[in-house]
């Protein structure tokens, strides 16, 4: 087993190319018309076995994660790929890196990424009924901090320009699953004040609030929504031109209801929030996100089919 820093260290090379290259900013959409982001929603890999304790079932659904990384990579129009955290199968151990190394190593699309409650929030080691553990505060910033370093991130939240189009990248940092700290959120209010004059989307693990209908006890509440929800609320209303808010977290399937319903999504006036659906399973959805100089388009794709739903054809 390698040890953190000999793993790091060999992670620049490997890496590299792929998150490196994400820092440089996209001047064109060769000549597309529009900029297009394949948003993965919790990856968790390689694969909660906990949920799926048969390994046929466990070879399935990383086969089927394989197969979305395999689509990805022959779509041409992909300007970049960004995942919403909970990359890591539960508990961010060194095994689940390894493996995330070689998966985003197939990857030939540039990859932004922001961390989720399972990159910090748990211990190594389970409870002796196999539950996870939270951890102390002390593992909390050691795992962040790894997490930083793995993907190389100056910083673990951070802002990417597309053409007319701002992107800002948030991280929850506890104590609550989907917590943002003061630090973070008073550079979230300077980034906003500063580009003011672009149509900005949000990439974080947890929706804002009352954007899903409360279809489980879990939905809507502190330990699934973006917090804290107030300072978040404030500043969203200070910004109009915050059109999308792009999360994971609650697992919402395309089926749900209110996965895709403009109403429900509705945050405010002026903001959306796009909901993306868990990777862990072996029928596999994800968003693409278009730019256009005029609007924004988003559209959701079967990968174990092969065909776009267009029932869920959004435009904004």
């Amino acid at each position: 087993m390698l040890s953190r820093r000999s793993f790091i260290r060999n992670l620049v090379v490997g890496l590299g190319a792929l998150t490196f290259g994400g820092w440089q900013r996209l001047v064109s959409a060769e000549g597309r018309g529009y900029y297009r982001i394949v948003v993965l929603g919790d990856p968790h890999l390689p694969v909660r076995v906990a949920e799926h304790t048969d390994v046929k079932e466990q070879q399935k659904i990383m086969a089927a994660k394989d197969d979305v990384i395999a689509d990805i990579n022959g779509w041409e129009d992909v300007s970049a790929v960004a995942v919403v955290g909970d990359i890591v199968a539960r508990r961010a151990v060194q095994s689940e890196y390894e493996y995330i190394h070689s998966f985003f190593g197939k990857l030939k699309k540039k990859l932004w990424v922001v961390n989720g409650n399972h990159e910090f929030l748990y211990e190594d080691d389970l409870q002796p009924n196999g539950k996870l553990k939270v951890a102390s505060l002390a593992t909390w910033r050691r795992k962040l901090a790894y997490f930083a370093a793995f993907w190389q991130l100056p910083r673990r939240w951070y802002a990417k320009d597309l053409g007319r189009y701002h992107l800002i990248f948030l991280s929850t940092e506890g104590p609550l699953p989907t917590q943002i700290g003061e630090e973070q959120l008073d550079w979230f209010r300077r980034e906003l004040s500063r580009h003011r004059d672009k149509i900005t989307l949000v990439f974080f693990h947890g929706p804002l609030n009352h954007t899903l209908r409360t279809y489980k006890k879990s939905i809507n509440t502190e330990k699934t929504i973006a917090m804290p929800a107030a300072a978040i609320d404030a500043i969203l209303a200070e910004n109009p031109q915050v059109k999308l808010w792009v999360s994971g977290h609650t697992h919402t399937p395309c089926r749900n209801p209110s996965y895709a319903d403009m109403e429900v999504n509705h945050y405010n006036a002026h903001t959306y929030n796009i909901h993306n659906d868990c990777m862990d399973k072996k029928k596999i959805t994800t968003n693409s996100i278009y730019l256009y100089e005029d609007h924004i388009e988003v559209r959701t794709f079967d990968h174990k089919h092969k065909k776009w739903l267009t029932e869920f054809d959004r435009s904004f």
